[in-house]
């Protein structure tokens, strides 16, 4: 397995992160260098932060990897797949997650849940999540509210 690699380039929260194999990335080191010196030689737009084109697509979640270190270090896996789930269901076009996709996101990210689907069953019997349909789960009020207590303002309310 190829290993993998992430840019990352904040230029005042507007943000653009990449990640994929290092071959790949590497390949556009050098076109990202122009384009960051392109940026830092650009005159201002004058337009508010957080306005224009930009902010249509800035993600209130952020990147995984940046939303799942929100959770506190005594975290436990049923709350590491709690927060996951979240997080693809958000982006998900029904506004539902399955564990698989959730798990998913954690292993790529160095967070190996031991029975991800035990951690749903225990999420699902403390009301936290609910069946939407076979298979698929989503995360219920109170599931977003206890997120929210332990992980912050990056859980809408």
């Amino acid at each position: 397995m190829e290993e993998r690699a992430r840019i990352r380039i904040n230029l005042a929260q507007r943000e653009l992160e990449i990640e994929g194999p290092r071959t790949f990335l590497e390949s556009y080191g050098e076109r990202l260098e122009r384009l960051l010196a392109l940026l830092e030689t650009a005159p201002p737009t004058g337009s508010a932060p957080g306005s224009g084109p930009a902010a249509a697509i800035e993600d209130p979640l952020e990147s995984f990897g940046a939303f799942i270190q929100h959770l506190p270090a005594s975290a436990t896996d049923v709350d590491r797949m709690l927060a996951a789930g979240y997080w693809v269901q958000r982006r998900s076009g029904d506004d539902t997650f399955a564990t698989a996709e959730a798990s998913k996101r954690l292993v790529e990210h160095g967070f190996k849940i031991g029975n991800p689907s035990q951690c749903v069953k225990q999420a699902q019997l403390a009301k936290k999540v609910f069946v939407h349909q076979r298979g698929r789960y989503r995360v219920s009020q109170q599931g977003r509210t206890y997120l929210r207590q332990i992980m912050g303002p990056v859980i809408e309310a």
